[in-house]
């Protein structure tokens, strides 16, 4: 059955509904996004064996729709050839293979990568929802409040990072770091937003001497901890487990900064935290943080009041800060609490509303680091060694950037069929080698036309307006009409 047409309207490209069974379109009432940033094939399979021994054991390796995406940005020179990606042919180089050095070239950084996934266009790398020309693009979570329902962003890096801020702003630049966490306090489109970032502490959850606003202005910190403040600020790790208990509801739009500088955990000093040998880093956590799950589950906590639903989108975005440094244990770490805050959001439905009523995507932005198996310089595309339960698996890095490699996709729940409108090709590597589906792949950019044919949105979303507006807004009428890696085993 022929469920709907691709429509482009201006640079925007959203994809609008023509013709669905009612219960798809439409239908979904609650959407969750989940973004374990820099997330390449093996590192699914790296937290996998450590957690569990085996892979299967995830929550999203449950979820109905498998399929691979393809992540270039309007940067990218080069379209994605399965052929030249999977390619064995010995270099005799330091890139050992041609497919490896076909997808070190050219790959999306995560604020076009993010901007992609929230407007359904490709721009150039660097941008948040701004297109290639400079023009301003309507993103999901502007859809989303304006069709009534709630919105928030939850992320292990700063807040004002960028696929969280492809989720809440538009500036021409993802260093604007100030700025961009202005729009996302200040314009009302976010009703939660969880992340890193406190200007008060370091790396090691240690006081600052002096307060280092890189993150978020000094002005805008100021302002939330004064009276007339735009939105509650919560700190510690007790009140984000409030929020998750349901033992405190906040009235009003929450802002949650732990008690660390950027990340919850990856920038962690062994020097100061001491040592765990039960964590895969042997590192002891910060004391007094809460977890990406925790996190998950105090927002939708906050979101999940509101008759008209809501959208959220969680990242795991330390992942792609460890895949940087080839951290083996690191990324462990990162992705656990990623798979911990996934299954945080099935419970959520499972306990306080349905899969007839809620979209959950689980997916990346786009690869980074290659890790692959400990020979895979030999053989190419070996796959990530399984070394048991609570043993740290067999790795081999092979670069320490984003890589243009066809990505993992999962997504569950009423409208996640529509994704098999959206099929841009087949990859029979990404079925051979990965044994993850049947080779089916989509483009990024059409994640966001899909949420919105699922939620009912049929029009792109406005320009960002002041935060007073939305605490008006219902008055006005405007509430909106493998097979995953197949358990094997080396």
């Amino acid at each position: 059955m022929s469920r709907r047409t691709l429509l482009a309207t201006s640079v925007t490209a959203f994809i609008l509904p023509v013709a669905s069974d009612a219960a798809t379109l439409g239908g979904a009432k609650n959407v969750m996004m989940f973004v374990s940033d820099g997330a390449s094939w093996g590192t699914w399979d790296m937290a996998s064996y450590y957690e569990h021994g085996e892979t299967g054991r995830q929550a999203y390796d449950a979820f109905d729709t498998k399929l691979g995406m393809t992540t270039g940005s309007a940067s990218t020179e080069q379209p994605y050839d399965p052929e030249a990606a999977w390619n064995g042919t010995p270099t005799g180089d330091e890139d050992r293979f041609e497919g490896y050095t076909r997808i070190k070239q050219g790959a999306s950084d995560s604020a076009a990568a993010g901007t992609a996934l929230a407007t359904g266009t490709k721009t150039l790398n660097g941008r948040i929802n701004v297109g290639p020309d400079g023009e301003k693009l309507p993103f999901l979570s502007q859809a989303m409040k304006t069709a009534g329902k709630k919105a928030g962003v939850v992320s292990s890096v700063p807040f004002s990072h960028a696929t969280p801020a492809a989720f809440g702003a538009q500036n021409i630049d993802r260093n604007n770091y100030l700025e961009i966490a202005g729009q996302m306090i200040n314009e009302g489109t976010l009703d939660v937003i969880m992340g890193g970032g406190n200007p008060n502490y370091d790396g090691s959850g240690q006081r600052l001497d002096e307060a280092n606003y890189n993150r978020i202005s000094e002005a805008d910190w100021e302002a939330l901890n004064g009276a007339d403040a735009p939105m509650t600020l919560i700190e510690t790790r007790e009140a984000f487990e409030a929020l998750a208990d349901g033992s405190r509801k906040i009235d009003d739009r929450v802002i949650g900064l732990p008690r660390v500088g950027d990340t919850l955990q990856v920038n962690r000093d062994p020097e100061v935290v001491g040592s765990d040998p039960d964590n895969p880093t042997g590192v002891a956590f910060v004391d007094g943080v809460p977890t990406l799950e925790t996190m998950t589950r105090g927002a939708l906590r906050q979101l999940g009041d509101d008759e008209d639903g809501l959208f959220l989108m969680v990242e795991g975005g330390a992942v792609d800060w460890a895949a940087h440094a080839n951290s083996t244990a690191g990324i462990i770490e990162e992705q656990m609490d990623f798979n911990a805050a996934v299954e945080a959001g099935v419970d959520w439905v499972e306990a306080e509303s349905s899969w007839d009523e809620t979209l959950m995507l689980v997916l990346t932005d786009h690869g980074n680091g290659m890790p692959m198996g400990p020979n895979s310089d030999e053989i190419a595309f070996q796959p990530i060694e399984n070394n048991g339960e609570g043993v740290l698996p067999g790795v081999m890095w092979h670069t320490g950037g984003h890589t243009t490699e066809n990505t993992l996709f999962w997504a569950h729940g009423v409208g996640s069929d529509l994704f098999a409108d959206e099929i841009a090709g087949n990859d029979p590597f990404l079925a051979s080698i990965l044994e993850f589906n049947d080779g089916a792949f989509f483009d990024n950019t059409a994640v966001a036309g899909v949420v919105s044919a699922a939620a009912g949105i049929t029009d792109p979303a406005p320009v960002p307006v002041p935060a007073s507006f939305w605490l008006l807004a219902p008055a006005f009428g405007l509430l909106g009409g493998i097979r995953r890696l197949k358990k094997r085993q080396n």
